[in-house]
Order: C-alpha cells, then structure tokens, then sequence
C-alpha cells in the first residue's frame, strides 16, 4: 500500500511539473557587469571570483504559494560569454530578512542556506541579449515570506569581453563582491556590487498545505563517494510536496546508525560534507496533522585525500619554468624549460608542524621581455585532497626578464594545526598580474606538485628570527629569538654551502653571540638549535649567511658625490670605447671582485640603455630595471650615439687596492630623438676600497623638457635581494641632485615616511620597516634645528606609526626615526621637518578669475574646532611669481565669494591671487597661488596703457593678443637687432600699446628687460589713434643695444617735451611675461674748474679739474699721443705743456662732456755733485764743479750758508775742504740740490801768478765800443778767453786763439761792465773793461 502511495506522489509531481508557472520580477533595460549573478568587467580582468546576494519580498513573490517548489531559475543577460569550465553556485534560503546589510560576511549571508545547483563545468554562453537559465538540481520548497538567492563563481573559461546583465535599482535588497584572489566565509559583501538585483524568472511548481499522513520519500546524494570535506548535496524524490511541512537530515557512521540530527540541516535538501564514511537520513513533519515519517537511508563513502587532488597546469610552455625547488631536504631541479605540470610526488621531505623552514625557488621566463609571475605555494596540512585558502604559505610576485634564472627566497611556517603523515605541496607559478589558484588550467607557467611527511616536532621549540646582526673581518655576531624559556642553544656553522651536520659547533648559553677567527673575505652560513634537556633539543633553524667582507648587510643611499666628482674618461688614451648600438650590450670581466648586497661578482653586462647587470657577460638589458643583480644610472629607451665621440667607456682608475671602475655613458640620445646630438652624459663609479657605488651625471638635458630632459623617462636604482628605486620616471630628483650614492649599514633606517595627518597641535606619521625587518623605533622629535642627542621629546613605538601630541601652531619641528634593530643596533636616523598649521583652518576649493580691474573669487572653509569659526578673510594680490606678502591684501567679509575691484590693475597684469582665512586674531596660512591675467584691453592703440615716465616697471602678459592689419602696416623697418631705427625683421605676433608723455629733458631709455622674453619695442607719434598711418615711427628696438637680452632696452632723444607718444610692444613667438620701464635720459658731465698745475712726472685725478660732475662717463684725451688710466694721467714720459682732456657722459642719444686742463712743469734741475782744485787764494768758478743738465737760475751757497750773487768765489789762505750748494727752486716741482767740494791746495798760491802775470797781458782799448783786443806776452799758453757779465755768466768763449793778441767783437753787448778771463792750465787771469 505504501509503495502505491508513493508512486502517486510521483505521479503527482510528473504531472506538477507540466504545470510549473513563473514569475518575472525586475524589468529595468540598463546593464551592467557589477550586480550580478556573476562579475566579468572585461575578457582580461583578473577579478575572477565572485559572490552575490539578493532578496525578494513576500510581497514581490505573492503569486508564489506557500509550499511550491521553486524548480528553475533564469538571469537577462545583456552581452558577452564565457567559456567552460567555471564554477558557478546557486543557493537559496527562507527568511524573514527585508534588506541586506552591506558588510556583511559570506559566511553569514548563507548560514542555514540550501545549495541548489552547483557545477564545476558551467559555461555562460547563451546568446545575448536573453536569458540564461538554470534548472535547480535541488528543487527548493519556498515557505512563504522572503526568499534569499546566493551566487558563488569562480571564472576558469574565456570571456568575449564584459558580461552584463540587464537590472533593476533595488537599494538595500542587493550586496556583492568582486575581486583577483579567492574569498572565504569571512569574505564582506557590500554594496558597492549592489542596490541593483538583476532581472530574474523565478519558476516554481504551486504546492498545498499538507493533510493526513506525511511520506519521507527516498534521500539521495549527489555522489556515492567523495573527497574529504568536498560539498555535495543531499535530498529527497517521492516526498509529500505540500506547506506546512518540516525537515531535519540526520547522519549516523553505519548504515544501522544511530544517527544524530545534523544542526541547520532541516530543508527538504542539504549541502553536507564529511572525512569518513557517512549515513544519511531525513526525518518528515506534516504540521497541521503531527505524521511523522523517516526517508530512506543513503550512504556516502569518503576517498583516500591523496586520490581527490585537483588538476593544474599551463596550456603553454614557452613562457614561466620552475627551475629549481628547495625545501628542507629537497633540492630538485628541472631546467629544461619546457614545463606545464610536472609530477615530483616521488620526492619528499619531512615537516614538523609550527616549524618555520627557508625555501627557495629559481624561476626563469623562457622568453623574450620581461613578464611578471604570480608564485604560490600550498601544503594540504588538513589532509582533505584540497589546496584550502589557509594553506597557502606563500604567496608573491616576481618580474622576471628573459632568460635569467632568478632566485626567489622565502621562508614558510607549517601550521600547528596540521595533521601528521603524508600530503601534498603544489607550486604554481602564472604569467600574469592575477594570483594563481591551486586548480585549472591557465596559459603560461608551471606547477610541480611534491610529498610532505609531516612528523611532529619535538617538545623542545625551535628558535626563530635566527639572524646576523653584524660582521667585520674577522667575525660575526648572530641573534635569535628563544622558542620557549630554554636557556641554552648550540650552533653549528662552516663554509657556505658546508652540509649540515658537518659544521663546527658550539653551545652558548647567551645571546647574541659573536663567532670569532673568521677567515676575511669568506663566505659563512649558521643555523641555531634549542637545548631543551640533554637528549631534547628542537629542530634546527633554517640557515643564514654571511660573508667576511667587512660591508654592511643591507644597502642603502643617499645624494653624496664621490670626492672624485664626475670622472671623464672620454679622453682617456687607457679607457676602452664602444659605440653599442640600440638595446645592445657588452660584457666585461670586472677588474677586481664586486661583492654586492652579499654576493661576490667578478663579471659584468653593460646595457647601451643605461644599466648594468651583475654575474653575467651575456645579459639583456631592458629599458626598466629588471629583478636579478643589477645597477642601474639611467635605464630607459637610449639610442645609440650620433655625438662625435659618444658611445660608452669603461676603465679601472688608479690602482688595486684603491682603483675604481668608472663606466661611462657619453652623449647618449633618447631612442624617439637620436639625431639629437648631445644626448645624456653620466657614469656609474665602483669604488674597490669602499665598495661603494656612485651614479653621476654630467648632462641630463636630452632635448625635450618634459618628456626626457632630467630623467623624465628613465628609471634610476638598483636590483638584487634588496631593490631600490631612486627616482621612477620623475624629474624631481636630477632637477635637485647630481649623484646617487649606495653604500651598507648593519641597520638601515625605516622606508617610505608618510604623513597621515598634521593638525596645528599633533601629527601622525607612517613609515615602512627596513630591510632588516625591525620592529621597534624611536622617534625623537623637537623645534627645528635642535640636536637629537641632547633634547627633543623621545617615543619608543613597536608599529611603523607615531602620534605627535602638544605640538603648537605654526610650528616648525624636525623629526628623527631610528630603527632598533637586532642586537642593540641603531640606524642613522631618517629625517623629516614638517610645520604645524595655524588653528584657522586653511581655505579649500580656491578658485579665482579675472576682469577688467576685478578679481572674482570664491573658496570652501570648515573649521579645525568649532572654537575658532572664521570671522573673514584675506586676499593678496601680488605680482606673478614674486614672494608671497610682498602685495596688496584685501580685508574680505565672512563670506566665501568675493568681486575685488581696483582700478591700478592694468591690462595683461599678471598676477597671482592667494586666499587666507581670518579666525579673530589668529589667520590660517595664504592658499594659492592662482595665477591670473588681466584682461587685455590694450590690444589696439586707443586703448593704450599710460606708462608713467620714472615709475618703476610693470609685470605685463600678451596672452590673447592679436595683430591688425593697420599694425602690420607701421611696422619699423629691417636695420637689425641691436639698432634703434628699426627691428630684425617685420613679423607681428602679439602686439600691445602702450603711451607716455616725454619729459623736459626730451630723452627717454625703454628698458624691458626686467624679464627674459624675447620682444621688439616701437615708439610713435601720432594725433589720432585711430589712424595708425598717420603715426611717425620716432625710434625702434628689437634686442638690448649693448647688451646680451632679447629684449629691447634703448634711447629715444628729441622727443618734444610734454607731448604724448605712443609705444607698441610685440611678442616674438610665444606669448608670456614681459615688463616695460621708462626712465627719463638726463646727463650731465659737470663744468670746467681750476687748471690742475703737476710736476713733470707727476699723475693727476682728472675729476679734480672740473666741478658738479656725475659718474659713469668716460676721461678722453685731446690728443691722441697720449694714454689715460681711467680718470688719471700720467705725466711720466709726456712733454712739460699744457694738456686737456674732455669728461664725456652719455646715455644712448644723449651726450654731455666738461673739460679739464692739466700743465705739466719740467722738474728743476741743479745738476750732478762734482768737485774742484784751487791754491790759495785763489778765484773760481763752482759751475766748473757740476756735471749734468744744470738750470742757471739757481743760489749759490758757500760754507757759512750765505747766498752768493754768483758761481764766483775766490779761495781763502787756508788749506782744505769746502762745500758748496747750488739751490735750484720751483713753486709747482720740489727744489733741487748740487753740492761742490773745493778742495783748496796749499802748496800754492794764486796770489803770486797772478802778480807776476798780471803787467803782462792786457785788453784795448778800454772802455771799448765794438772790438777789444786781448795782447798776451807772457810766458803761458792761453787755453780759452770768457767774456763774462758782472754776474760771472759766460757771454762768449774762445777757443781757437792767436799766440799774441785776439779780437773780440762786443757791438751786441750792453752797455755795462764786463769780465775778460784768461785760462791757461789751472791759472786764471781777469781783467775788467767797460763797453760804452
């Protein structure tokens, strides 16, 4: 009876299902790929998982009775597909909810929920625009109030491109996510993929309340057997289908049981899952009449987990290989770079739980470019044949170029909670930027799967953290941190590379600890071990190493130039050159050892592109900085050199041990401008010494100022186990710097300091550990300027953040952060000022523009505190790019818009505009600068701008202006650019005018080179400004006159005093800043004053010589013979006469000049000092006794110091010596001096020859008018016969004589009284005679 029942109940339900209906809800036509049921914004995306939740209202699903089975469910999709294999979920749940909650996790949103449908190898290909249905493998029995429906996707297959579906705005019924890594049970749904459900049929089977007695029907599995803790579901076929009834499954571990009720598990179907074999049965409710009945029982047996793995593979094998993997005891290499999956089960090693191990992977891409890889690495430590989210252990992304082996290393910890005995480890490695999963195929890459016998550890806890906290030559110290509270651990180290177990080891009972005698310049490895008790000691931890080099084990930098500074080896007759064509390279074996971040290198790649590769002579150099050992100055798409003697150099300087490799790029071009002929010039410098390493650079400047010049197109910084990027296509840093200094530090300060905020009394700040991994800092921070070590307020922080409080306004505040590193190592110090803003909080959303004399403006405002409300606000306008406070500010009201007038603002006045807010007495800081231009209205010549002559120059900006054809038409004419009658050529480009009235003197200078723009100047004058023709062109210049700027600055003279004139100002190009001033030319050189008198020899200021003079002019002789010394003239080696000289001053036209007249005396000249012999009483003459030019008109003075009448003088009766001097006097020169010593001998005696003499010579007649004779009869032979005047001046000298009488002829004498001397040896005769 009981089988006839149910087969009427199938029967029953057959003919339900050819009456099933469905209900639509949702008609909107808009669509999107954002809310569901599935996400794909695009065929490439790497958001490949997906979750979805919606609900429907018992209002929305009145149509559906209480009881019907919901059996199919359909989506409207709009566009696109997506091929199999996919996973895709539906689930579905009864509740009472009405609005989901954004935030909410996955976890909750399906608790108690009813797996549905779930396929593994679903695709999305129904066409579109349609519908794409699905019919429920567990037809669901709605109860009536609201019905929840859940998706899961996770995309596998290919996609055309975005999927969207058509939806309906449905705010608060719709939550989502989206994103490129696997969610979980915690994963947080939001809105952000909801408030839109998509258009949905729902179909069901209209069901009845349940009467009489119940039937439980037959439970069913969708699998027989499964892998542990895989999903499956349950139901149940020949069941009563009616409202009104429950359900609770119930499981039992044999098919007799007893079985227990499953918690959550009461719908008519149920998503279980299980690790042993398991019975399941399901326990029937008819409400309204209490039957009871129990479903059949069906079993589910579980597979063994090693059988229930997941495939994975690439479906290419061209592009990412895993090379080599090692892992504890594994050492597995595969370098045939040809992998998809490759199956290494057969080799394991063994894992303890909670056990940290080091791993390591070597990862090629096997081809060109450079490609980055996403690396993961899962261990099934639960046991269940499944790769969970939680047992992932690794997780990167590494950039790998073409054909270089790079070595990714990493440490893994195995889960304490994992089980023991055998599982598998899969690694997959994926060319793309999207994380790998464990299962499914994917087109580039690898996965190698291996065994892991995991063993428990023992009870003695290993160390971890083991790490090297410093090294010298000769040791190195080594810290860890304690597994437990053991107190004692053993070391073992050697060589690196030595075989664990054949070390040296040593017990320590502190740490660190130093291991000492090293050998210098060696490699070292250590691992560290727990001594629990004798006989327990924990695992070994994993290796570290070290080397003996002396260098600190991470690298940092800074800006500092070598000593050397750019070292140009261009010219070198040792260096080696080579011209390396685009993306070329050579290798070079390095001229001593490298050892760089740890490793030591003896070879090296230089890249055309501007880097170096380390370890290798054959490497590809790319135009980005590229993972593995490299250097890179200037990396980027540089071309081969075009410059004459351009190409790349290398050389060692000097010599080992103190040498250094300089390796030059010279002239290199960028690859879109190679006939640029100056291209980059820069060096990469190794010091051998130091091992320290320089980038300099020489020229950045590559032709185009913001795509390359400064680097704008390159990349600069290192790569190796620690990279660093200096400047990342940015000019900033080669605009302010010229080096790039990398050097080592056991503790290198933190990274990437951040301000998160600054406020007038804190401020917050993030940063980024070291390469040391620190985890401790301290933070000193004080008033700008103050010393670290002495003051400041000290924190001590163990996150990378910092709050700093009780700060004041406006304050100016240097930070220090030190990173605390192991074993009591402390970094430099990174650091940081900042300043503190006032409390008036600044202006926001600032913006201003310009009228003709007005400035519009408006801004937002919000308060720091509601204590300090703004109470109005300040403008400042000040001239384009001058300091701020240097213009006008404008008092403002309180509110944010402003229309600030001024009438002195001018046409093409640029400006730029700050806005400061006021809070009672205290201001926020100026906001801005808006940079603005006022209106030009002065484009034609009626509306001219009056420049005031003698008023300093205006900033103006001609952007905007336009030429007429009126202006075209009095253009100035072709002289030449440095003339002031015309321009270099004709061309207008944007004129504007300008007008000023000439002053008094009628000359004026035009000066506009107060800015560097190119521009030409015309001055007219006209009467009618409308009529440009009739304008006269009065002068024109196009650059300086006697200068170097291309803008005009000139003299215009003659102008007629008072009158306008008219100026047109012309731009050159481009349109920009420029200024006018216009001064007034009034020169004047002075007036003549005294004639300046000088001594022959003398040198005179020239200036002395005239009066009221101005400077700046220029001294000119009137004659040309003579040379002047700027305002000084020498009289050395000039005639003694009177000289002028002319003071000429100018200013362009204008000329004035005064003169000064210098008379130049001969210097008196009493002659040379010399010497006589007389006898006694004896007369002489002391002009005898001088040698030299001797000028006559001077005094004699005997040696009693008496003035003599003449150079006569007569002997006294005394033998001797007596001085003489001869006083040569001037008013203008200083006097001049000759003495004469006569010396008297008194061995004779004139007296007597002349007595003897004297009756025997004689003149006639006497007194005489025109002859006189001199008769000779004594015995002497006369030498020479004077005719002297009564001041003993020689008239007359004979010197060709007659043996007994002379005639001299004396008609030219004067009337007087004369002398006649005889000489004859020493003796002179004299006698008088008197010519009438």
């Amino acid at each position: 009876m009981r089988k006839h029942y149910a087969l009427g109940i199938i029967l029953l339900f057959c003919s339900q299902l050819v009456w099933s209906q469905f209900i639509q809800i949702g008609t909107g036509t808009a669509s999107s790929y954002l809310s569901g049921p599935i996400y794909r914004s695009a065929a490439t995306s790497t958001f490949n998982w997906s979750k979805y939740a919606y609900i429907y209202t018992a209002t929305e699903l009145s149509a559906i009775p209480a009881g019907s089975m919901i059996t199919q469910i359909e989506w409207e999709k709009a566009t696109g597909t997506i091929t199999a294999p996919n996973n895709f979920e539906i689930l579905l749940s009864n509740n009472t909810a009405t609005t989901l909650t954004t935030g909410t996790t996955w976890g909750a949103i399906t608790a108690g929920a009813t797996s549905v449908y779930n396929n593994t190898n679903q695709g999305f290909m129904s066409a579109a625009p349609g519908w794409e249905s699905y019919v429920l493998t567990t037809p669901f029995i709605y109860t009536g109030g609201t019905l929840q429906i859940m998706t899961d996707h996770v995309k596998y297959g290919t996609a055309s491109g975005a999927v969207n579906y058509y939806r309906t705005a449905a705010t608060g019924m719709a939550i989502g996510w989206a994103a490129g890594a696997a969610g979980s049970s915690a994963t947080a749904l939001t809105t952000t993929y909801g408030n839109n459900r998509p258009n949905i049929k729902i179909h069901y089977v209209p069901g009845t309340a349940c009467t009489g007695s119940v039937v439980a029907g037959t439970a069913n599995a969708s699998v027989s057997a499964v892998c542990p803790s895989v999903p499956y579901n349950l139901s149940l076929s020949g069941n009563t289908l009616a409202s009104g009834i429950t359900y609770q499954w119930q499981s039992a571990t044999s098919a007799t049981g007893p079985f227990t009720n499953i918690t959550g598990a009461t719908n008519s179907s149920y998503q279980a899952s299980q690790t042993v074999d398991t019975w399941y049965q399901c326990i029937v409710t008819c409400t309204a009449s209490g039957s009871i009945d129990t479903s059949t029982v069906v079993g589910v047996t579980t597979n063994n987990f090693y059988n229930c793995y997941c495939t994975s593979g690439a479906t290419s094998n061209t592009y990412g290989d895993i090379q080599r993997v090692e892992l504890n005891t594994i050492d597995n290499s595969s370098t045939a770079c040809n992998g998809t999956y490759s199956d290494f089960t057969s080799i394991s090693t063994l894992l303890s739980p909670g056990v940290t191990y080091p791993m390591e992977l070597d990862l090629m891409n096997c081809s060109g470019g450079t490609y980055s890889y996403g690396t993961r690495v899962w261990i099934d430590v639960d046991h269940n044949g499944q790769f969970d989210t939680y047992e992932l252990l690794h997780d990167s992304y590494n950039s790998l170029p073409s054909l270089v082996s790079i070595n990714v290393p990493f440490n893994i910890t195995i889960p304490s909670t994992s089980l023991t005995g055998m599982t598998r480890m899969r690694i997959v490695i994926i060319e793309s930027n999207a994380a790998p999963t464990p299962c499914g195929t994917y087109t580039w890459g690898e996965t190698e799967d291996y065994m892991i016998n995991i063993s428990a550890p023992p009870t003695c806890p290993q160390p971890t953290l083991l790490n090297v906290v410093s090294t010298t030559l000769n040791d190195a110290t080594l810290d860890w941190t304690p597994g437990g509270t053991e107190t004692q651990w053993q070391i073992e180290w050697g060589p690196q590379g030595f075989t664990p177990g054949t070390g040296t080891l040593v017990y320590t009972t502190t740490h660190p600890y130093t291991i000492a005698s090293l050998t210098p310049y060696s490699f070292y490895q250590a691992r560290v071990r727990a001594v629990c008790t004798p006989g327990d000691s924990s695992f070994w931890s994993p290796l570290v190493s070290w080397n003996t080099y002396n260098q600190g084990q991470y690298i940092t930098w800074d800006n500092e130039c070598p000593t050397t500074g750019f070292i140009d080896i261009s010219s070198s007759p040792t260096a080696t050159y080579t011209n390396i064509v685009y993306l070329g390279e050579i290798g070079i074996t390095l001229p001593f050892p490298l050892l760089y971040q740890g490793t030591l290198f003896t070879s090296a790649t230089i890249g055309n592109t501007g880097g170096v590769k380390l370890g290798t002579i054959g490497a590809q150099i790319n135009t980005v900085m590229e993972p593995g050992n490299g250097l890179y100055p200037f990396v980027q798409q540089l071309a081969q050199s075009y410059a004459v003697g351009g190409g790349i150099y290398y050389e060692q300087v000097g010599t080992s041990p103190n040498s250094k490799l300089v390796i030059q790029w010279k002239d290199i071009p960028h690859w879109s401008s190679p006939i640029f002929p100056n291209g980059a010039t820069f060096e990469l410098i190794i010091d051998e010494a130091t091992q320290e390493i320089y980038y300099v650079y020489d020229d950045v400047i590559m032709g185009n100022a913001t795509g390359w010049d400064y680097g704008a197109d390159a990349e600069i910084g290192v790569r190796g186990a620690q990279n660093i990027n200096v400047s990342m296509n940015n000019q900033a840093y080669l605009q302010n710097n010229s080096c790039v200094h990398f050097y080592y530090v056991d503790c290198p300060n933190p990274v990437a300091l951040t301000p998160v905020y600054v406020f007038p009394n804190e401020a917050a700040f993030t940063w980024t550990a070291s390469a040391a991994g620190e985890t401790s800092w301290t933070v000193i921070y004080g008033p700008a300027g103050f010393d670290p070590l002495t003051s400041g307020t000290t924190l001590t922080v163990t996150a990378a953040s910092v709050q700093l409080l009780n700060l004041i306004p406006l304050g100016n505040y240097d930070m220090y952060i030190y990173s605390e590193c192991a074993g009591g190592l402390q970094s430099a110090g990174l650091f940081y000022n900042f300043q503190t803003p006032p409390i008036c909080s600044n202006p926001t959303a600032f913006t201003s523009t310009a009228g003709v004399d007005s400035l519009m403006s408006s801004w937002s405002w919000s308060p720091y505190t509601s204590f300090y409300p703004s109470t109005g606000f300040n403008l400042q306008v000040v001239a384009q790019d001058s300091a701020l406070y240097t213009g006008t500010v404008y008092a403002l009201d309180n509110n944010f818009t402003d229309t600030t007038t001024n009438a002195a603002w001018y046409p093409g006045q640029a400006v730029d505009v700050y806005v400061q807010a006021v809070c009672g007495q205290d201001t926020s800081i100026y906001v801005g600068p808006i940079s603005l231009i006022m209106p030009i209205s002065n484009d034609h010549a009626c509306g001219a701008h009056e420049i005031i002559v003698g008023a300093p120059g205006l900033l103006y900006n001609n952007t905007g202006a336009t030429v007429s054809a009126e202006e075209l038409g009095i253009v100035p004419p072709v002289t030449g650019a440095q003339t002031t009658t015309g321009w270099a050529n004709d061309a207008l480009n944007h004129t504007t005018w300008f007008k000023f009235t000439a002053p008094a003197s009628g000359n004026v200078r035009i000066d506009a080179t107060g800015v560097a723009y190119n521009g030409q100047i015309a001055v007219y004058y006209g009467t009618d400004c409308s009529i440009l023709p009739s304008f006269t062109l009065e002068g024109a210049n196009d650059n300086e006159i006697d200068g170097t700027s291309e803008a005009p600055n000139f003299t215009v003279c003659g102008l007629t005093p008072g009158v306008e004139y008219y100026l047109m100002h012309d731009g050159s190009g481009t349109a920009g800043n420029y200024t006018i001033a216009i001064s007034e030319v009034s020169v004047y050189a002075g007036v003549e004053g005294e004639v300046l008198e000088i001594c022959y020899g003398e040198s005179v200021n020239l200036f002395l010589g005239i009066a009221n003079y101005s400077l700046g002019g220029e001294w000119i002789a009137t004659s040309p013979a003579v040379v002047l010394q700027d305002n000084v003239f020498n009289s050395t080696d000039y005639a003694s006469q009177t000289y002028t000289f002319n003071y000429v001053v100018s200013d362009g036209c204008a000329v004035d000049q005064a003169t000064s007249t210098v008379v130049v005396y001969a210097a008196p000249s009493a002659g040379e000092d010399g010497s006589i012999t007389v006898c006694l009483n004896e007369p002489f003459d002391l002009l005898t006794g001088i040698g030299g030019n001797v000028d006559l008109g001077g005094t004699w003075y005997n040696p009693s110091n008496q003035a003599l009448p003449a150079s006569l003088d007569t002997s006294g009766s005394l033998a001797g010596q007596y001085n003489y001097d001869y006083i040569v006097t001037s008013t203008i020169c200083p006097n001049d001096t000759a003495n004469v010593i006569v010396i008297v001998d008194g061995s004779c005696d004139y007296t007597a020859s002349i007595d003897e003499f004297a009756s025997q010579w004689a003149i006639y007649p006497n007194p005489a008018t025109a002859l006189i004779t001199v008769a000779n009869h004594t015995s002497l032979t006369i030498d020479t016969i004077e005719l002297l005047d009564v001041n003993c001046k020689v008239i007359q000298v004979m010197k060709i004589l007659q043996p007994i009488e002379n005639t001299l002829d004396i008609n030219s004498l004067e009337t007087g009284l004369y002398l006649i001397n005889l000489k004859a040896g020493g003796l002179t005769l004299t006698k008088r005679f008197i010519k009438q």
